[in-house]
């Protein structure tokens, strides 16, 4: 039984694309655009990284390590990196147990490749493990290969609730309820306040209301101003 069970297991290891020469031709930096990395918050190390790594930089994997990802960030990125750490820092302390799965962190700086040019990548965080006190423990990071800003922001950090397909600040100073983000995601499909009011089983003046509570908490002017600050495609 245990043989039988093992020569499934080898056939069906064998038949994936991975395991073919043909299948595992070398990629050239136009067909690779991202790599991925795993962090210890715990013991502040890098435990793994991908192959795309040296695809995309030039630079050997195993010699990819914190104090490395630092000298390879642009001199003029330097300050704003460890900025924008501290920030995702301020925010994931505050969340406890599943509350680290909900989100997802990023915001994008150059790196130098071996060649000498700079690239910028977009950062991005998600938590992969928490310990037994609720504390996140390591982190999945992705680096995204996106085109430079003619006109670079200021800021371009953001904070992804991926369960409402929404972006917040890390004070989460919206504090929209469910019944409120139920409502946003409509407005955002371009139902107005009658639709909207029947598709939730609600009144109007209840949807008029929530719409008021929505752009004081927002501080926004409009929902197109609100719509513009959330907006997931910014950074799709």
């Amino acid at each position: 039984m245990e043989d039988t069970i093992a020569t499934k297991w080898n056939v069906l290891v064998n038949n994936q694309k991975s395991q073919s020469e043909a299948d595992n031709k070398t990629e050239s930096v136009e067909q690779i655009s991202s790599y991925i990395f795993i962090y210890d918050c715990y013991e502040n190390s890098i435990l793994y990284v991908n192959k795309a790594f040296e695809t995309l930089t030039g630079y050997n994997s195993h010699e990819f390590n914190l104090d490395f990802l630092i000298g390879m960030i642009h001199p003029e990125d330097v300050p704003y990196f460890f900025a924008s750490e501290e920030r995702g820092l301020n925010f994931t302390n505050k969340l406890l147990f599943n509350e680290h799965f909900k989100y997802l962190l990023s915001y994008s700086y150059r790196i130098k490749t071996k060649n000498g040019s700079y690239i910028r990548i977009l950062q991005q965080c998600q938590a992969l493990e928490v310990n037994n006190s609720g504390h996140l423990t390591k982190t999945l990071v992705i680096h995204k290969r996106i085109a430079d800003f003619d006109v670079l922001p200021k800021n371009d950090y953001k904070i992804l609730d991926k369960s409402n397909n929404v972006y917040i600040n890390e004070q989460n100073s919206y504090n929209l309820s469910e019944r409120e983000l139920e409502i946003l995601n409509l407005i955002k499909l371009g139902y107005n306040s009658e639709r909207i009011a029947f598709e939730l089983k609600i009144s109007t003046n209840t949807v008029r209301t929530h719409r008021k509570n929505i752009l004081t908490k927002a501080k926004s002017n409009s929902f197109i101003e609100l719509i513009k600050k959330i907006s997931i495609s910014d950074f799709e």
